[in-house]
């Protein structure tokens, strides 16, 4: 058994208690409020669990043109960049990543990797490659398929694979050519049947879903998480379905990634830039208006989009709290709300017994300024010491 002793937050209660935190075979044992004894552990500032990122991509390097450098890479090369980029993540105090997109099996095989113990690496939720309509968003990097019976077995396909969460292309995007960001692409009915296969196997599915009208069609199809919800002001019936308590869903927001465009815009095509400029400000807003309404918003980033690094969690934490997330409702976006999102509640992004011993040591008091995010002290992966500043 290991023990830790510091001061510790607890996300589901906002609680803040100085005291001895157990570890067994890497797991979370229990917790005493209790002064230090000889041979524990001292951990600096404030702990938390280990933070999630409900939304990455670990494949793509965060340049200036991700998808090109991806497409130029070897296999061997991919699988030694995709490690390259968790590291980063580990390093920032992520200690859980959910993977959405990308090709050749990669973060699926290194998710075995990591759950083996073959790795050290955050634990990482993958969806294999995305399902998208013929000529669709991400279309270079997924499957394509039509019709539902199409759609239905591209889900089998990925979930042959070893997918844990399947993810739908329900509208267009940013980053691909040629595609009208925002407009409606798969039908209900296609969506249905990709998220019958996925729940029919106890999996969980995500839409990338921008335009209102996409965001609906997969909302009505059972979709359980909302990725991105930029383009469009929320109409009443999409944030009551958002809200129907017969099934939990969460938006995955992801405002990292136009951040990360508009910064890098004198490096970036125009395409892109001039279809990320008219929307910021929406996708800002409508993310302050799901929040105010209640709807769960679960932390993600959507990292390895240009100028959008792996790691940059900090940003995407900031920018919650800028659009109206308290303190302690941004730490439960990357925390309890996120493992919710994924379906690890109880695993990951808390400090309950029986949890995964993933903790983060920050110089500061996130509650106090969520600026602490970018001061990791110390990153504890599954009981173990990764790094000390």
């Amino acid at each position: 058994m290991t023990t830790f002793f510091g001061t510790f937050l607890f996300p589901d209660t906002g609680e803040r208690v100085r005291g001895r935190l157990h570890t067994r075979a890497g797991c979370i044992a229990g917790f005493d409020a209790a002064e230090a004894q000889p041979g524990d552990t001292h951990l600096p500032g404030t702990v938390t669990p280990g933070l999630i990122d409900a939304h990455v991509h670990v494949l793509l390097d965060g340049g200036s043109d991700p998808i090109g450098t991806l497409q130029r890479a070897g296999l061997v090369e991919r699988v030694l960049h995709a490690q390259r980029h968790l590291q980063q993540q580990l390093r920032a105090g992520v200690t859980t990543v959910r993977d959405l997109g990308g090709p050749d099996g990669v973060a699926l095989a290194l998710s075995r990797a990591v759950a083996a113990g073959e790795l050290r690496g955050p634990h990482i939720v993958s969806s294999g490659r995305n399902i998208t309509m013929t000529g669709g968003h991400g279309h270079a990097l997924g499957v394509e398929a039509d019709g539902e019976a199409a759609v239905r077995a591209a889900a089998r396909c990925e979930l042959k694979a070893g997918a844990q969460v399947l993810k739908f292309m329900a509208t267009g995007g940013v980053l691909t050519p040629g595609v009208r960001a925002g407009a409606e692409a798969f039908t209900v009915a296609e969506l249905r049947a990709g998220v019958e296969e996925a729940h029919k196997a106890g999996k969980r599915t995500a839409a990338h879903a921008q335009g209102l009208a996409g965001i609906k069609n997969a909302l009505h199809a059972g979709v359980d998480t909302v990725e991105h919800g930029a383009f469009d002001a929320w109409d009443d019936e999409a944030l009551e379905l958002l809200l129907d308590a017969s099934h939990p869903r969460w938006l995955v927001p992801t405002l990292a990634a136009p951040a990360g465009i508009l910064a890098g815009k004198g490096a970036l095509p125009a395409w892109m830039v001039e279809k990320t400029e008219p929307i910021a400000e929406r996708h800002r807003a409508n993310t302050a208006t799901a929040h105010r309404a209640g709807v769960r918003v679960a932390a993600g980033t959507d990292a390895g989009t240009p100028f959008n690094p792996h790691g940059n969690l900090p940003l995407e934490l900031e920018l919650l709290a800028q659009v109206g997330l308290s303190p302690l409702a941004v730490l439960r976006a990357a925390t309890v709300v996120a493992a919710d999102a994924l379906d690890l509640a109880g695993e990951v992004g808390t400090l309950q017994p029986g949890a995964w011993a993933d903790l983060v040591a920050w110089d500061g008091d996130p509650l106090a300024d969520v600026r602490v995010f970018r001061r990791p002290r110390a990153v504890i992966v599954r009981g173990a010491a990764l790094t000390n500043a």
